[in-house]
């Protein structure tokens, strides 16, 4: 539940009073997200800040995260599930991470893999790098959207933020209601990216990086989910195992601790029952959602 905002300028000159008065009142604003940390980064065209909601490398989780030899400079609300991985890749190519929070490896996977890095990480993130040296900006987006992260233009300047709150701080934003998007919402429940309520706001969508230079903006799916022409093939119960136990390992290797939220369903009672399996030991506190409706009520059969 970390937040992450920024103010870059391409081709213009940064007000650095005004941007770093920007971005700390965007952090302000996100304070809620982030109880463990908060920290900003201020450069020639950008400043980068993040408030932390520490799971991993309690002792060293302070964001943005620098490459002291490019500049390079990366914030991440989210969780990099594969990290432990990653950590082994980058070490072979001569990128040892030495920091153990999980999203420590996105400098140097980004530094070896360019705007493709995003197609290496496995986990719910929101990112933003930017790269002094070309200078450019790169904002990406897990691929089932869970972090959200919008951002808005005004010419050669990007201000970013996780909240539509964060953005608003900056008082330049008229925030006026874009009426074509929310007669789509009232009539689909959707807001498809880049569209947002508001005109001068847009998001990121889920799999998408978007990109920012001196040429202008750019965006490109990074992953599509295949929903026809796929072809039909089975899969063991033994394979089926192996994949989700490798999920829920991942996702519940943190180092503080989390609960599990109990439907009355076959889902959740099958994540509680893993999670057990894999951490024995481990107090593993249960939550669900009572109804007055007992229709809707499934409290009897998650306490089961």
């Amino acid at each position: 539940m970390c937040g992450i905002c920024g103010n870059v300028a391409l081709s213009v000159a940064l007000e650095p009073e005004a941007s770093r008065r920007r971005v700390l009142a965007m952090l302000r604003s996100m304070e809620h997200r982030g109880p463990d940390d908060v920290g900003f980064t201020a450069t020639g065209a950008a400043i980068l800040g993040a408030t932390r909601l520490a799971i991993r490398g309690l002792a060293d989780s302070n964001q943005p995260i620098v490459d002291d030899t490019s500049g390079v400079i990366v914030v991440c609300n989210g969780e990099i599930d594969n990290h432990r991985e990653l950590r082994e890749w980058l070490a072979e190519r001569g990128r040892p991470v030495q920091r153990e929070t999980d999203v420590a490896v996105i400098p140097g996977l980004y530094l070896e893999l360019g705007v493709k890095f995003v197609e290496k990480l496995a986990g719910t993130f929101a990112i933003a790098v930017w790269d002094p040296r070309l200078p450019r900006l790169i904002l990406a987006r897990d691929r089932a959207g869970e972090r959200p992260l919008f951002f808005t233009m005004r010419g050669k300047e990007i201000i970013f933020a996780t909240e539509f709150a964060a953005l608003a701080s900056d008082r330049r934003l008229t925030a006026k209601l874009n009426k074509p998007a929310i007669n789509e919402y009232l009539q689909f429940g959707i807001f498809p990216a880049p569209s947002t309520p508001f005109t001068e706001i847009q998001k990121v969508a889920p799999g998408e990086r978007v990109e920012f230079d001196e040429s202008g903006m750019s965006r490109h799916t990074y992953w599509r989910w295949k929903v026809s022409g796929m072809p039909k093939q089975s899969i063991s119960t033994d394979l089926f195992d192996r994949i989700f136990r490798n999920a829920v390992a991942r996702q519940t290797d943190v180092e503080v601790d989390f609960g599990i939220f109990l439907s009355g369903g076959v889902d959740s009672s099958l994540v509680a029952a893993v999670a057990r399996s894999i951490h024995p030991r481990r107090t593993l506190n249960a939550y669900t959602v009572r109804f007055r409706e007992k229709s809707y009520d499934e409290g009897s059969f998650a306490e089961v």
